[in-house]
């Protein structure tokens, strides 16, 4: 594999992961909710979710699951509807009822798996995930020579990438809790749920054919 088209599909991921999604929104709010350090598991679970796509493109499923409407329509369905149970749960959190009826629920909201678990449903029922590597990894992959070996350099490149650009987005959202320390904090929670309640909706239109 040459270095240069290395060099342009990690442009390619850095341009595709800064792009203002569901993914992003999550960084953003683990680092204002639960710091650098825990925003990172959820970064983690985005990594395991494009690893087990390039896998998907890896063994040829891609083309085929990117030319079915039917299943881009099922998965949009399904992410639309996860979106909106986390952002019902993150505008809950916002008006601190939530505090008061769960005593756990400090723990359960910092728990490690919860934030990859979470991360990774987002980012696994993400549709643009399903046509973005079916549609930017072939070209870079050379048949001549060993594809397991050459899909993993380009699941390597994307991970870094993945990495990169939420951590960024995490310390953001770091430096806004800061920022909006008290009872202004609770803006966090609401601006991330109507986030996410944005991007549910749009999801399900499509999935319905409106959009």
């Amino acid at each position: 594999m040459e270095t240069l088209p290395l060099v342009t599909l990690a442009f390619i991921s850095v341009l595709g992961m800064a792009v203002p999604g569901p993914d992003v929104v999550l960084a953003i709010s683990n680092g204002s909710r639960y710091g650098i350090r825990r925003a990172l598991f959820g970064v983690a679970g985005v990594v395991l979710s494009d690893i087990i796509l390039i896998c998907v493109v890896a063994f040829g499923f891609g083309v085929l699951l990117a030319a079915s409407e039917f299943y881009l329509s099922a998965v949009r369905m399904v992410g639309a509807i996860y979106l909106f149970f986390i952002a019902v749960g993150a505008l809950r959190t916002s008006t601190g009822l939530r505090h008061a009826i769960d005593r756990d629920f400090h723990e359960k909201v910092h728990s490690t798996k919860a934030l990859m678990f979470r991360c990774f449903m987002v980012a696994v029922t993400n549709p643009g995930a399903w046509l973005f590597f079916p549609a930017v990894l072939p070209p870079f992959v050379d048949t001549s020579e060993p594809i397991a070996v050459q899909y993993a350099v380009l699941a390597v490149i994307i991970a870094v990438a993945d990495v990169f650009v939420l951590m960024l987005y995490a310390m953001l959202g770091s430096r806004a809790a800061k920022l909006l320390a008290g009872p202004n904090a609770m803006w966090i929670d609401r601006l991330y749920g109507m986030a996410l309640l944005g991007f549910s909706s749009v999801l399900l239109l499509q999935s319905l054919g409106h959009l």
